[in-house]
């Protein structure tokens, strides 16, 4: 799922057209996934399965704010079947930051891949945000790619016509600026 529509991201990009919506579509599922690795969450929402370690008071999800959780479950064989669920009043779910802490102590042993969270976000509440740093890392793909074509996708550093000298990158562009710090406050602490 797109963080954004079509439509919306023409309109924040003044595109009145529709002669590049196939470019366009492209380059929003390219975004998709690029923001989603940067933030380090998936900001389109829906349902979620984490795996942790054991051993632990604080149980740090990727995904926030968390509009549920369907289970916590321990089991060091992994097979994660309805016997290995938590009781929900053995831990406190801070919504918002996307955090389970224990109220009785360790969250299983300490062993890798012990714990496994099934829990859901909210569909449809990307944040207003995020959805210009979407738009802007889609326009500086989309006026690259229209650069490239105006040069002939040749590595074509100037050219000239008569007096009017017009200047090509041949290079990727850098990432704005301002898509990381628009996406600075949504990104997972890396711990």
């Amino acid at each position: 799922m797109s963080l954004d529509t079509l439509a919306n991201v023409k309109a924040r990009l003044g595109i009145a057209t529709s002669a590049d919506d196939a470019l366009l579509g492209l380059l929003m599922d390219s975004a998709d996934a690029w923001v989603a690795l940067y933030a380090g969450r998936d900001f389109a929402g829906g349902t979620f399965t984490e795996y942790f370690a054991g051993g632990s008071y604080l149980l740090i999800l990727s995904n926030y704010p968390v509009t549920g959780v369907t289970s916590v479950k321990v089991d060091p064989a992994g097979s994660f079947g309805p016997e290995t669920v938590v009781d929900p009043a053995g831990y406190a779910v801070e919504a918002q930051r996307g955090v389970i802490q224990s109220r009785l102590g360790p969250i299983g042993p300490c062993w890798p891949q012990v714990v496994q969270v099934v829990y859901t976000t909210a569909t449809g509440a990307v944040p207003n945000d995020v959805k210009e740093a979407y738009a802007r890392l889609i326009g500086q793909w989309y006026a690259h790619v229209k650069t490239q074509v105006a040069a002939g996708f040749q590595d074509v550093d100037e050219q000239k016509f008569g007096n009017v000298t017009v200047n090509y990158s041949a290079t990727s562009p850098p990432t704005p600026a301002e898509v990381g710090r628009l996406l600075a406050p949504y990104r997972t602490p890396v711990i």
